[in-house]
């Protein structure tokens, strides 16, 4: 036993004495970052686009990125620009231990419920609207449906671009996902799914180095950073750089990491046990929303049409030729898709309950 804990030992230290070299640079502020003090003693990063002059004045947009641990890429901020053009105050921000935004010093701080109450905390005091128009995308989308069935009067329409599975999770006696048996693919609808092998391989733990792989279970367990943030967030910067790949549909098609992203804020929100079932509260909701899918997502159609089956005015729709990210290759039909539900019907934009 003193021979196996000995061996141990000796393998943490020379995997903490390995440096971790980054190879993806570390994400600068924009020349119009700016940002939120929150009441947690942290900050969070964000851009902000105006609405153009003339354009009829709308709700304001809140974009929730994905991840646990993604940012906010410059692509994405240029592709909703029309969201701008057409009269709504748009903004981007970087979820706490990810992007521009502060890290937290202990781990799990950085929960998934943390990320929702800061979404709160960003619609009730920063932004001073009653209401708002929220897009989640991937993980996002679970952050923006939670938030919308917790506080229904503050979210008059929703996007859920590439949406993650509803968590937490149902599954059957024999521990199946529901979603995969209620939700079979329609007829019409031909899906092309990355190469399942290639993205094991590209999303693995073991693809990471030991340090990360040993700082992240030590998070977990202890509830403490052995291994600096610029370290771990740059061992993910260069796993992101691979992964992405499953994301398009074009492989050439990917754009280049732009170096945000936040790992122990990856291993904290991806941890959904101690998070209520929102589906009651989903079906409640009055605003009216809309999934968006693209051929190509490396997420099961099952898991994007629960939440067009639970909220009581949803509606899907499929964009062909798109993966995951869906602005990295149908920018034109992603921001027009959502620019159309924004301000289609506007005595409508109450929604809320």
């Amino acid at each position: 036993m003193l021979a196996c804990c000995a061996l141990l030992l000796l393998v943490a230290a020379i995997a903490y004495s390995l440096p971790i070299r980054p190879t993806v640079p570390a994400l600068r502020p924009r020349a119009d970052t700016q940002y939120w003090p929150m009441q947690g003693g942290y900050r969070i990063a964000y851009t902000k686009r105006e609405p153009a002059p003339g354009a009829p004045a709308r709700l304001p947009v809140v974009f929730v990125h994905g991840g646990p641990g993604g940012y906010v890429h410059t692509s994405l901020i240029e592709a909703l620009q029309p969201l701008a053009a057409a009269g709504h105050t748009v903004y981007f921000y970087d979820q706490h231990g990810s992007g521009l935004s502060d890290r937290l010093r202990r781990p799990k701080d950085s929960g998934f419920n943390d990320q929702v109450d800061d979404l709160h905390e960003i619609v009730e005091t920063h932004l001073g609207a009653g209401r708002v128009n929220l897009i989640g995308h991937s993980h996002g989308a679970r952050i923006a449906a939670h938030y919308a069935a917790r506080h229904p009067e503050r979210v008059a329409r929703l996007v859920l671009s590439s949406p993650g599975n509803l968590e937490p999770a149902l599954q059957d006696d024999s521990g199946h996902s529901l979603a995969d048996s209620r939700y079979p693919v329609p007829r019409g609808l031909e899906f092309r799914s990355p190469d399942a092998e290639q993205y094991r391989s590209d999303t693995a733990l073991s693809a990471m180095p030991a340090k990360v792989i040993l700082a992240q279970a030590i998070a977990l367990a202890f509830n403490v950073k052995t291994a600096a943030d610029s370290e771990v967030d740059a061992a993910l910067n260069t796993l992101a750089a691979r992964f992405t790949r499953n994301m398009v549909c074009d492989p050439a098609r990917v754009q280049p990491e732009e170096g945000g992203a936040g790992l122990y804020v990856r291993t904290g929100a991806n941890w959904f046990g101690d998070v209520a079932d929102p589906r009651p509260a989903m079906r409640r909701f009055r605003g009216r929303v809309l999934v968006l899918q693209g051929q190509c997502d490396f997420m099961p159609y099952a898991d994007a049409y629960e939440y067009v089956d639970t909220f009581a005015h949803a509606s899907y729709r499929f964009i062909a030729g798109a993966g995951h990210i869906l602005w990295w290759e149908r920018p034109e039909v992603y921001a027009q898709a959502v620019r159309d539900f924004f301000t289609a019907d506007p005595q409508e934009t109450s929604g809320g309950q």
